[in-house]
Parts: structure tokens; sequence; C-alpha cells
């Protein structure tokens, strides 16, 4: 492992090289293979708790994800959770129908891949209603999650259906939900009579606005759709030579232009109050949450880091491991994330996090944000991402994190810059969910508003460190 003293010269990291013999595990419980009481190296561990608040940041972008999604939970810690998805139709090749063709009926097929929220209660149907927009998806515009289109006063159709539990064919099943066939028909004329909306997709777009997959109010799940299962269809009949009617039908399916909006409506619960402002906020109780889709992140101040450091010039970090937990266990489909990461920042509590602050042991430098890799995965070890499962060997339902080299290099002073100052004394780090690495606002993983909460004083660091004596200096 990579030892970084603060203010000791060549000769203390020298001889402490020919002192030690790194291991995983006692004796010290820092993996140091020495005497602690010859007068030359003290072995010391310390674990503290970390103040915790929480920060929710400026609405997220949605309009650069493909996420199809639409549906309502309720939780007694994050509120009612609501999302309504808004895309444009894409087209298909054109090929009139003939003359003599009678318009049938006007349908689309649904299909979802995945729930949150609830358990769903068998044979209880949930409703997403199939709207047409009054207004245009503005192509040239970034959507946010609190953004909302108009739409017309009565849907195009509803999709009625009991999910159940634990069913995986559900996942694999279409459904085909009746539309409005007046708006079926109106398209179907302007098929036959070459109507020029059908010469593109913005054509198109210009005339029929769009969708809006609305969820009604007595839904317990946000379900993700498959928009590679959305096929809307215009039926009708042609006639061969001998009068026989032979079923047609054009078909469009979702265009890449869209968005969708979430919103958690938090009155009567532990954070209600909180501002997507940044700025910091204390839950009511005695917990600390974080939701993916309305970017509510985790803020933990390293102060007590400090409050150690300063107090010993001659400290020699081995290992620095965060551990978050014990997780509060939702019922239904609200599963814990799979993973945390760990985004370093300072007292302006921007998203992402510090710009243009580089790695000590690395040539790559983080353009948009620091995002702190699992140091027990990779050498060397690049900035990247903290990966630890919810449950490791040692401990349940906990997730715990290696961040060794991160606290050697910002002890030794190595994230500071001359030319932009960084503020080390008030750093911050942010714990948030699984995210995509380039791009944290528009991410796939972001698609449903992924909840979890930690006792607040259960999110701890621990500290093995070595002092290094007078004798050693001189």
């Amino acid at each position: 492992m990579n030892l970084l003293v603060k203010k000791f010269g060549p000769l203390a990291v020298i001889l402490l090289s020919a002192l030690v013999a790194i291991s995983c595990e006692d004796p010290g419980k820092i993996g140091l293979i020495v005497n602690s009481d010859n007068g030359v190296i003290s072995t010391h561990y310390h674990e503290m708790v970390m103040p915790a608040s929480m920060v929710q940041f400026d609405p997220r972008k949605t309009s650069e994800s493909r996420s199809i999604q639409s549906g309502q939970f309720t939780n007694p810690d994050f509120g009612v959770v609501t999302s309504i998805s808004h895309t444009q139709l894409s087209l298909n090749i054109v090929i009139p129908p003939q003359v003599t063709a009678q318009f049938k009926s006007f349908e689309v097929d649904m299909s979802f891949f995945s729930l949150m929220g609830g358990d769903p209660v068998n044979n209880v149907n949930q409703t997403i209603s199939i709207y047409q927009l009054t207004e245009d998806i503005d192509t040239t515009k970034t959507y946010t999650r609190v953004d909302v289109l108009n739409r017309q006063p009565a849907p195009l159709g509803d999709w009625a259906f009991a999910p159940k539990l634990n069913d995986t064919l559900q996942t694999d099943s279409i459904y085909t939900i009746p539309l409005d066939n007046a708006v079926g028909k109106d398209l179907f004329d302007k098929l036959l009579e070459e109507s020029d909306i059908f010469d593109s997709e913005a054509a198109f777009n210009a005339y029929f606005k769009g969708i809006a997959l609305v969820p009604t109010l007595n839904n317990s799940n946000i379900f993700q759709i498959d928009a590679n299962k959305i096929v809307f269809r215009i039926n009708y009949i042609e006639f061969n030579s001998d009068g026989t009617p032979i079923d047609r039908s054009y078909e469009m399916g979702i265009a890449d232009n869209g968005f969708y909006h979430l919103e958690s409506d938090k009155a009567g619960t532990p954070i209600s109050g909180i501002a997507a402002d940044n700025s910091p906020f204390i839950p009511t109780d005695d917990y600390v949450y974080l939701q993916y889709g309305t970017l509510m992140a985790i803020k933990v101040d390293l102060t007590p880091f400090y409050a150690l450091s300063d107090t010993l010039d001659n400290m020699v970090i081995n290992k620095a491991e965060l551990s978050i937990g014990e997780v509060k266990q939702y019922p239904g489909l609200l599963e814990p994330p799979a993973f945390l990461e760990v985004y370093f920042t300072d007292e302006s509590n921007i998203w992402p996090a510090i710009d243009k602050i580089g790695r000590y042991d690395t040539t790559q430098v983080g353009t948009k944000f620091i995002m702190l890799q699992d140091e027990s995965s990779l050498i060397p070890i690049p900035p990247g991402l903290y990966i630890a499962p919810l449950s490791t060997p040692y401990e349940e339902n906990k997730y715990k994190v290696n961040m060794s080299v991160f606290f050697q290099n910002l002890y030794s002073e190595k994230f500071h810059s001359v030319t932009e100052p960084f503020l080390e004394e008030k750093a911050q780090i942010f714990i948030y969910g699984e995210t995509d690495v380039i791009y944290p606002q528009k991410s796939l993983t972001h698609a449903t508003a992924i909840p979890m909460a930690v006792h607040k004083d259960s999110i701890r660091l621990s500290i093995h460190y070595t002092i290094l004596t007078e004798e050693t200096n001189n």
C-alpha cells in the first residue's frame, strides 16, 4: 500500500519502509508487523461518526434519457412518487392504402420489464393512460424532471392491468390497448390522401405532437416500459381483385425525442421542506436519505477527520474505510442500490462535484467531477467509482468502501492546487446511488426514484494509522 506522510522527510519514509510489511489483518489491526512498544512506531485505530445531512441538486435533465416510465407509488419516507413520460412517435416506410381501403381500428402494444414500489396486489388493476399532447416537444430544449406538457383532456386509451408479484411471464407479455378510433380514423385518412404529414417525422410530430403516459391515482408502482415494444397501429382493410378483405396495418414506434417528469410529494415526510437548490438539509428524524431520480444525495462532512489529523503532525494513514448502514429496509419492491458511489467536492455543493481537481496518483484529471475508485479492486487507482455490495462477508446490510489512498492524498494535501485553491478544510463527500460515469444527469440507472435511508449515526469512518516518534526523525 502507498503510505504517505504529511510532514516527515525522505529519511522517515525510508526508515518506515524498512520496518513494515503489509497484510490485511492483525497484528495491530493495521497490518504492521512491528513492535509498537519499541519507541519507533505507535499504531492506532480510530472510528468516528461522520456528520451527515442531505442535499437535493437542481432538477436533473431527462430529455437525454430514453427511459420510458410511468406510474406512482407511496412511501412513508419519500411521499407520493409519480412519473410521467412524454415522447414523439417515429414513422415507418409509408405505402398509401388502396383508395378503396376501409379504416378498422386504432391500438397500441405496450410491455413493461420492471417495476418498483409496494407489493402489487394480485387481481387489482393499475392504470396508465395514453394521452395525445397539445403542445410540441421542443427538440432543441433541455427538459428536466420538473417539466410537464399540456395534453388533451381525455386519454386516447387506458392500459389497465393487474401486475402480479414474482410473475416473470408478465414482463414478457404484450398488452394491446384500444385507442380513440376518431384519432385513428383521422390519421388513416391522412395516409389515404398521401398527406404531407407523413413526409417526415418532423412533419408528423408537428401535427400529432406526441404522447404522454400518465398514471392514475390508484397505482402502487412505477413501471419501466420497454420502448422497443411500444407499437402504435392503424388497422385497416384492403380488398383483393375478387373482393376478399385483407387485414393491413400501418405501425409507428417511439422516436428519440422525449423526456420524463418525476416528482415526489414529500408533504408529511421526514424530508418535507428539502429544496433543489443545493442547500444542506437535516431531516426531522434520525435518518438521512438518497433518491436517484430527484438527485437527492447524502452529504458527509469530513470535519471529524480534520479534527483528528490536525492534532497529529506525524500521522501515516495505513487504511481508511467508510461504512454506511444499517440500511433501512422498505417493504415491497424498493430494493437498496446494488452499489453506492462517492463524489468529492467542496462547500459549494455543486453537481457534478468539484471541477479540475485531479488525483495525485494518476495523470488523469476529472473534467466534471472526481468519482472515487474502490481501492481494493484496481491497481493503479484511477478516478472512478466506489463499488461495494450491500452485504459483505463480515457485516450484513451495510456498504463498506476502502478509501485509504483518498484520505492519504487528502491528508498529504495532494488535492491542493496553487492556481485553483481548494479549501481542504471544507471538503465534503456526496454519497449517491448507481449512476453513469460520464453523464450522471441522464443515465438510465436514474430511471426510477430508487430510495435509500440509513441512520445518521451509522455513517462511520475507520482509520488505521501509525505515528512515527521523534526518535525516528533524529
